[in-house]
């Protein structure tokens, strides 16, 4: 994530903001300690939040409260904040930051993405590569952080129900082979993302993960075959899985698409299933190896 460098008046404004923070924060120094008793003793606290540093004082959280207008600006300043604690890979202040970014600025659906991609992708990346920790342990706390940057997308639809941003966002997340995939709740969402107005493409996604997931190929297939009707639609991943779920279904010869109908050449499906068998995308391959095998030798 690289940020967008302020211009000379938000500069400005930020530093007679951080003036307010540091008097306001003073004169609220003696009040703390009693509202951290209370917060305590009420169990308001979040186990993620008992991670950061000490020095975290709650006087910077009610100095925030005192801006009014200046929520945004607030926002903004701990944006820049959140990136230097992920440039340092400080993951439970990067995750505080963006706990109060969204709660400052709730409507910057960006907000709700960025959070979760430092949480889903880089403080989970940089857990599982962790050797300081066991397999174990790098396992536990990927996905930890995983499901915390999930918890951001969760959090930002809750706030923007019909926003195609965090729904693509959400679906992309679980569709992401290199952390946690949950294929059935990327299809559910990329539905949804496609019911509210995203593109074509996220309705091929959707039957992207349906293929992935045993006991929905019927559901795939009569996706598949819809999306096949329009021909921007006809990309060599959407034709070789509809070969393969043909083969997998059992479907009837009166209603299966011949290789030719679906590649247009012999010498095509040929290429393009040759290449698509050895996919490490998880998608099936049922029935290739069979039908390239009964294919006459090439000359």
């Amino acid at each position: 994530m690289v940020p967008m460098l302020p211009s000379v008046k938000a500069m400005l404004q930020i530093i007679c903001c951080l003036m307010i923070l540091a008097v306001g924060g003073a004169a609220l120094q003696p009040f703390c300690h009693r509202l951290a008793e209370a917060e305590s003793a009420t169990n308001l606290r979040k186990a993620s939040i008992t991670l950061l540093p000490s020095r975290d004082t709650l006087a910077e959280q009610l100095s925030f409260f005192l801006l009014g207008g200046l929520r945004s600006l607030a926002a903004e300043i701990m944006v820049l904040d959140a990136t230097t604690a992920w440039t340092k890979r400080n993951w439970p202040l990067v995750e505080r930051r963006w706990q109060m970014i969204t709660t400052l600025n709730p409507e910057r659906q960006n907000y709700w993405v960025n959070a979760a991609r430092d949480m889903a992708v880089n403080a989970a990346a940089h857990a599982i590569n962790n050797e300081r920790l066991d397999d174990r342990e790098r396992v536990s706390l990927s996905r930890s952080y995983f499901e915390r940057g999930v918890r951001f997308l969760r959090e930002g639809i809750a706030h923007h129900p019909d926003s195609i941003l965090l729904h693509i966002s959400l679906g992309d997340t679980y569709a992401d082979l290199n952390r946690f995939p949950s294929f059935a709740q990327a299809a559910e969402v990329y539905h949804r993302a496609v019911q509210l107005g995203a593109s074509g493409l996220y309705q091929r996604q959707e039957f992207y993960n349906l293929c992935r997931i045993r006991g929905r190929e019927h559901e795939a297939w009569a996706l598949g075959r819809e999306l096949y009707k329009n021909p921007a639609q006809r990309v060599p991943s959407l034709l070789c899985l509809l070969f393969v779920l043909q083969q997998k279904l059992d479907v009837p010869p009166e209603q299966k698409l011949s290789p030719e109908q679906l590649f247009g050449s012999e010498k095509k499906a040929r290429r393009e299933l040759t290449r698509f068998q050895n996919n490490s995308l998880r998608f099936p391959v049922h029935g290739i190896k069979k039908y390239l095998n009964n294919l006459p030798r090439q000359s």
